[in-house]
């Protein structure tokens, strides 16, 4: 059953992805005359159809697409690759987006065997580390950008952020001269700052707060939330708390509560960022009220 359940699925499949090719072959809507703007200033000139095969969720699809090639930086484009979002890869969106959430659970050769066993892609480990790597950096601009630009309405009557960091475990390259609290003075971990959100209007059966379902957003990454008194900055780690508090409208809510473990420097940036405008709480020492944890 297993044999004829895989070959079916991957003839299948092949079948769809002909299909689609042959419907993107027949659109030369992607021609956008003899010449067309390049982003150095200049003007690229139509050099005809190339061809490439990309990789998808149906398996390998050759498209053929209008060829532009500007003489001043030499650069060339495809108008088709833009739109339909392949201009940075060979592996469709569907196709990153499987890369993308199995290099988020899994290492960069694990991951290729998830995608291979499960989707049935041949997408190889250096493949899924380039495209995790590049959606990692993509990800990051966009948190620092995606920012609302109107005011938004609280979504509760009280919001809840949570601040913490962790050791990460790393490889004895990215720990290189890295003080740290091991015997021999090294460190084998980076650490990571998180900050968390979330309501709690929810009640269960004992009239006891619980997260509400879907209310909870994380943020975090490897960086300081180390900073002086006199430096003009706040730390990367505080600037990334106060965009997410900007996101989710903490501002705006009745109640703010900020949760922390009772660490000197959480209390520190709480104060920086809330002056006066919040309560802050020790999270190990009030976890049923906010997170209905027993």
């Amino acid at each position: 059953m297993e044999a004829v359940e895989t070959c079916v699925r991957r003839q299948a499949l092949a079948i769809a992805a002909r299909l689609l090719a042959g419907h993107r072959k027949d659109d030369r809507t992607d021609y956008q005359g003899a010449t067309l703007p390049c982003d150095c200033g200049e003007v690229a000139r139509y050099k005809g159809r190339r061809r490439k095969t990309f990789l998808t969720a149906l398996g390998p699809m050759e498209l053929e697409r209008a060829y532009y090639h500007c003489p001043a930086c030499r650069r060339g484009s495809f108008p088709r690759d833009e739109s339909l979002q392949l201009a940075h890869a060979a592996l469709s969106p569907a196709g990153q987006r499987m890369c993308a959430a199995s290099a988020a659970v899994a290492s960069f050769v694990e991951a290729s065997g998830l995608i291979r066993e499960l989707a049935g892609l041949p997408l190889g480990t250096q493949s899924v580390e380039r495209t995790a790597e590049r959606l990692g950096r993509e990800v990051a601009a966009q948190e620092v950008t995606d920012l609302p630009t109107a005011a938004v309405a609280a979504p509760a009557p009280a919001v809840y952020l949570g601040m913490d960091g962790i050791g990460l475990p790393m490889r004895k390259g990215a720990t290189a001269g890295r003080p740290g609290t091991r015997a021999d003075g090294t460190s084998r971990t980076h650490e990571i700052e998180l900050v968390l959100m979330w309501t709690a209007e929810t009640r269960d059966e004992d009239d006891r707060p619980r997260r509400d379902p879907g209310s909870v957003t994380y943020s975090g990454a490897i960086e300081s939330a180390a900073t002086g008194d006199l430096d003009p900055e706040l730390s990367a780690s505080s600037q990334r708390v106060r965009r997410e508090a900007e996101r989710r409208a903490f501002g705006a809510a009745e109640r703010q509560v900020v949760s922390g473990d009772g660490a000197a420097w959480i209390w520190k940036m709480a104060a920086e960022l809330f002056p006066g405008a919040v309560e802050i709480v020790d999270g190990l020492h009030a976890k049923e009220r906010l997170w209905g944890v027993a």
